[in-house]
């Protein structure tokens, strides 16, 4: 089955969780599928390319911070200002260095990145070896953690007028199973006068890195690169998986790219001109066509 799904950037509401939820019998007898953000190459050598296929994604919490304090003329002293509480607050979230959390597919790229570079990989100590991996560093390195990222902020109407409320807009993402460990550290950041409510909020995802789907993956790349190797990562951000995993679907991201080593690939996820190579597209064509005809 194809599907071609909407609204995957805004949380899959009226897209994929739509279907699953109100036409689940449009998936009758599928039980694995594979998506987006997987299958992109990080070339370690002339010997060696290994092609990064997700096996597990972080859940989110997409939230909506609240302070209200109390409101007034802005050339008076103010104790309570909304906007001084919050931003404190946002402040502290946008610092903090989330305790390392190794999962099972991180430890998994872990392993087969200490063998592909030749060295011991020490979690705790990633420093060095994330800069080896150029621009998807950022995409590995937030794989280690939970994170909270400040989004938005709002506040006020005019400029001499301190307002009551003060809001602000939270990324958060949570590796699988440490979710009740990120909110609990989640409040703990932001204290008691910060009303926390979610915007949006949906699981993680974590599946093994084996069976027949794995192994046509790599049948198919080493046939258009002899020296491909696929490996399982996490992807930090999140994908229509979490919605086809409610119908049992074991789901894989799989859409192969070979890229120059020299492309920021991560950086230009939702940045200014937004692009993959064309013959990289070219050839997750070639594989995905090898791919299927396998499957």
């Amino acid at each position: 089955m194809l599907a071609f799904l909407a609204d995957e950037e805004a949380g899959g509401t009226y897209g994929a969780k739509y279907l699953v939820r109100k036409h689940p019998e449009l998936f009758e007898g599928v039980t694995e599928a594979i998506g987006e953000v997987g299958g992109f190459s990080f070339t370690v050598n002339e010997k060696l390319r290994l092609y990064l296929v997700e096996t597990a994604e972080k859940g989110m919490h997409w939230m909506r911070l609240t302070v209200d304090g109390t409101a007034g003329h802005g050339s008076m002293t103010n104790t309570d200002n909304a906007i001084t509480e919050l931003c404190e607050a946002v402040a502290r979230l946008g610092r903090h260095t989330w305790p390392v959390r190794v999962t099972k597919t991180v430890r998994a790229f872990l392993d087969e990145l200490s063998d592909a570079l030749g060295t011991e990989l020490d979690p705790e100590n990633m420093e060095e070896t994330l800069a080896k991996l150029g621009g998807i560093a950022r995409m590995i390195g937030t794989t280690l953690r939970n994170s909270a990222a400040p989004t938005m902020l709002g506040a006020g109407y005019k400029v001499n007028v301190i307002p009551g409320q003060a809001t602000a807009h939270v990324d958060g993402r949570f590796l699988p199973g440490y979710e009740e460990e990120f909110l609990a550290d989640l409040d703990r950041i932001l204290g008691p006068r910060v009303k926390r409510e979610d915007v949006h909020a949906d699981k993680a995802l974590e599946t093994d890195f084996d069976g027949r789907l794995v192994d046509a993956m790599q049948t198919a790349l080493r046939a258009e690169d002899p020296i491909a190797r696929a490996v399982p990562y996490m992807l930090s951000g999140g994908t229509d998986a979490k919605s086809f995993d409610d119908l049992g679907i074991r789901c894989f991201g799989f859409a192969p790219l070979k890229l120059p080593p020299e492309l920021d690939f991560a950086g230009m996820f939702h940045g200014v001109d937004e692009r993959v190579p064309v013959e990289g597209l070219k050839f997750g064509v070639r594989v995905l066509d090898r791919f299927i005809d396998a499957s």
